[in-house]
């Protein structure tokens, strides 16, 4: 006999609430200077639940990661983001991500966080990791320029090299997404000079 699942909209609203309380704190937590890890307990005591609760929605550091991830694009991009368009797109695209990245200290800490588990990190970014290598491979450069740009411009692609341009060679964090977005286009140049 199969039994019927009891769908509650008002109970699905709470734990939707209670998530969102956790991954806050999970954010607030990282938004303190110098810390990149993350403590569950913490999280239950500032969203008001039980390290137990906090467990049931993440229940490991993989899970707290992603779905923290998730929750810095839907505020970061509260409107989406439109993935690169094509090779002529691909500077506005890097402007464009990195501009929203730099605005928030989380992005610092998430950077941070995830160099342990990258994994974690390339499965919430595939669709704009994919526009980025479709949009290089539509030059039609030769496969090793091509290989050599598409290497580029993907470890350009993550706020780690925001955070990396302005913390260790000091410039300016008004002027990096600038600074990337137009080493983008010199390499997109480059391209299509190799593929005539």
């Amino acid at each position: 006999m199969q039994t019927r699942r009891y769908i509650s909209p008002k109970r699905e609203a709470q734990a939707a609430a209670t998530r969102e309380a956790i991954l806050e704190a999970f954010a607030e937590q990282l938004s303190e200077p110098g810390r990149d890890a993350l403590s569950p307990r913490e999280a239950a005591d500032s969203a008001g639940v039980s390290v137990r609760t906090v467990h049931t929605h993440f229940p490991n550091h993989d899970s707290q990661i992603a779905a923290l991830g998730e929750w810095f694009d839907r505020h970061i991009f509260p409107d989406g983001f439109e993935v690169a368009q094509g090779p002529d797109d691909l500077p506005r695209y890097f402007r464009e991500i990195h501009s929203k990245a730099l605005s928030s200290p989380v992005s610092r800490a998430l950077c941070m966080t995830v160099v342990k588990r990258p994994e974690v990190r390339q499965k919430r970014r595939a669709e704009r990791l994919d526009a980025i290598r479709r949009s290089v491979a539509e030059v039609g450069a030769p496969p090793l320029a091509t290989e050599d740009a598409t290497a580029m411009l993907l470890g350009l692609s993550g706020a780690d090299a925001s955070w990396r341009m302005h913390d260790l060679y000091k410039l300016p964090l008004a002027r990096v997404p600038d600074v990337i977005a137009n080493t983008v286009e010199l390499i997109v140049d480059e391209l299509k000079r190799q593929a005539r």
